[in-house]
């Protein structure tokens, strides 16, 4: 980012004190991975996964002129060791600013717009630095740079994140030993459960092409969207040139890649499934065995309550039945209580067996309610997918048309590329049907397995007779004069 002019105007900004913080690399809740090698004289940097990929996708977005905007996060000391480091969490992107295609420059309403932005959306966050790119030019800072950086983002632990993305490289200058330097390498955050997501982002930044192994199977890296809308839309002339041929045999190569990438991604989310409904298999074995220490347990409950309930029968028929009293009036007594204790048992009966068909019920529709989930949002992404090789397809054609003028040994060898298409689309969309069918089979074959391992009514241990006036878990007691 090079320009003569220098006079930029920037509102004041009010910095804050470093906040004593756990890094998130000693924090169970965050999981995190290095971009490049961050060297032991490196400040640590950690950046927020959905901003490194928002920076990108700016960056993606015009590679005619050089874009930039402002870092959000915390200016932090480990309160372990006592180390700084500054923790990145999010991004503004200036709107109004003057660019050509080697320079960036903000005027005062882009950082006034920006200051708002910032009070409005983020107001416990601090500016800990800036961004811009170099779309062909490399990672470094030009005298321009190193300007805005010394007036502007002066403060120690403030940094710049340069990004070049036609190059696909990246890089963050710190403050150190008086001048800006490189650091090796800089470390991505995301929540622990977002663990997969942030691989495939760290991959996408080091130029790794790996398949998603579940879920997402349409999902595209920020790169590979840019180009593909990039593509689509750009004017094609009726001349045939070897840029034309070129660009006829990218799109052609890049529809191989897709195809190639979602049919393995497929295998690996039917490979994931299985692992899962082991897993599962795994999970009600050990659910069985702690049932049958649970059933031990109540058993021996039983036991107890069942000594319990003779005695209170006994006390309960005793304070009814006085000394001289008849045999008629001792007969009139034992039977109203035992009438009283059978009402009692057959209610509490009724109760738990309402309770327990209610919760095998709910257990069943929340089972039906995932499947049908799952099903309707993956054939909302299979739905995706063919949208999306159905516009390919169509943007190849007019590419094609475009690109065939009046050469017809070209026309030829297009048409031949698209009958190989075509029999590549109908191969890949065979297979996605074949491993759909699979997915189902084998999600029927976990429905049943789970609706075997719930034990039924007849199975489960009758529960204990509640305790109630002259209550027995044995049935009515005789005492004998």
């Amino acid at each position: 980012m090079s320009s003569d002019r220098d006079e930029i105007q920037f509102d004041e900004v009010s910095y804050r004190e470093p906040l004593r913080l756990r890094r998130p690399d000693r924090d169970r809740r965050f999981a995190c991975l290095a971009y490049g090698n961050p060297g032991p004289e490196d400040l640590a940097i950690f950046v927020d996964r959905v901003t490194v990929d928002a920076i990108e996708r700016h960056a993606l977005s015009d590679t005619r002129v050089e874009l930039g905007g402002i870092l959000l996060g915390k200016e932090c000391v480990d309160e372990e060791t006592g180390r700084p480091f500054v923790w990145i969490s999010q991004a503004i992107e200036a709107k109004h600013y003057e660019n050509t295609q080697a320079s960036f420059t903000y005027t005062h309403d882009s950082w006034e717009e920006i200051t708002r932005e910032r009070d409005r959306t983020y107001p416990n966050l601090d500016i800990v630095g800036w961004y811009h790119t170099h779309p062909d030019f490399g990672i470094f800072l030009s005298g321009h740079d190193v300007f805005i950086q010394q007036h502007f983002f002066g403060q120690p632990l403030q940094v710049a994140y340069v990004v070049d993305p036609i190059r696909q490289t990246r890089g963050i200058f710190q403050w150190r030993d008086g001048g800006l330097r490189q650091v090796e390498g800089y470390v991505v955050v995301s929540p622990r459960d977002q663990r997969r997501a942030l691989a495939r982002t760290v991959d996408d930044l080091e130029g790794v092409l790996v398949a998603e192994s579940s879920g997402g199977l349409g999902a595209l890296s920020p790169r590979l969207e840019a180009e593909l809308i990039a593509m689509l839309n750009r004017p094609h002339t009726a001349s045939v040139t070897t840029a034309d041929r070129g660009q006829s045999a990218a799109v052609f190569t890049l529809l191989g890649i897709i195809f190639g990438v979602l049919g393995l991604a497929l295998a690996l989310w039917i490979g994931a499934l299985t692992s899962q409904i082991r897993e599962q298999s795994r999970s009600l074995g050990s659910l069985k065995a702690e049932l049958a220490r649970a059933n031990e347990a109540r058993k021996a409950s039983d036991t107890a309550e069942r000594l319990r309930a003779k005695e209170q029968a006994i006390d309960a028929l005793l304070a009814e039945v006085r000394v001289g009293d008849s045999n008629e009036r001792f007969t009139r007594v034992y039977t109203q209580l035992r009438e009283e204790r059978d009402r009692a048992v057959a209610e509490a009966a009724l109760v738990e067996q309402v309770g327990r068909d209610l919760i095998a019920k709910d257990r069943e529709l929340g089972e039906m309610r995932r499947q049908v989930a799952i099903r309707d949002q993956s054939l909302a992404q299979m739905e995706d997918l063919r949208e999306e090789a159905d516009r390919l397809r169509s943007a190849n054609e007019r590419l094609a048309r475009a690109a065939s003028g009046d050469g017809t040994a070209i026309d030829e060898v297009l048409a031949g590329n698209a009958d190989g298409i075509d029999r590549r689309y109908t191969v890949a969309w065979y297979a996605a049907v074949g491993g759909w069918s699979v997915a189902v089979l084998l999600g029927l074959g976990l429905v049943a397995t789970i609706a075997r391992s719930v034990p039924h009514a007849r199975d489960v241990p009758e529960p204990p007779a509640p305790t109630g006036r002259g209550g027995s878990a044995e049935g009515p007691h005789r005492i004998d004069h």
